[in-house]
């Protein structure tokens, strides 16, 4: 076997380990969402079987991974809600990706994070540069 096929074969193994770490990431992200949401709405009147009911049992929805805020990210986040549960859903809002921005299944961690930060941005200009960014790393465009 050449150097090359041996990296190949080492790469792919790399690759698999990525993205099993990455579905672990995906998963803790989807439970501590859900377990936030259930603190949450256990502190609202009338909320427990509302919108996060869904997510707060656990569904696995793609939308809750987008949903999440990133350490240190918006005041509303998981980690400070002590009191912010009820406006927290305007903090949290996503922007669709373009129509180039392709699904995103195969991105790796700084691809994931370049997206979530694009999602997330309410600032059309500062969201543009984010795809471009999301862009010139992946290599879809631009």
């Amino acid at each position: 076997m050449t150097t090359q096929e041996r990296a190949a074969v080492l790469n792919g193994a790399l690759n698999r380990g990525y993205e099993e770490f990455d579905g672990f990431i995906l998963e803790e992200r989807a439970r501590a969402q859900a377990q936030a949401n259930a603190e949450r709405n256990a502190g609202v009147p009338g909320a427990a079987g509302a919108s996060d009911a869904g997510g707060a049992a656990g569904g696995g929805g793609g939308q809750q991974v987008i949903v999440t805020a990133a350490p240190g990210g918006t005041p509303s986040a998981p980690q400070g809600a002590a009191g912010a549960g009820g406006g927290s859903g305007a903090d949290e809002q996503t922007f669709p990706p373009p129509e180039d921005i392709p699904n995103g299944r195969d991105d790796d961690i700084v691809a994931r994070q370049l997206r979530e930060a694009a999602m997330r941005e309410p600032d059309p200009e500062l969201r543009e540069k984010l795809w471009d960014e999301y862009r010139k790393y992946t290599g879809t465009g631009v």
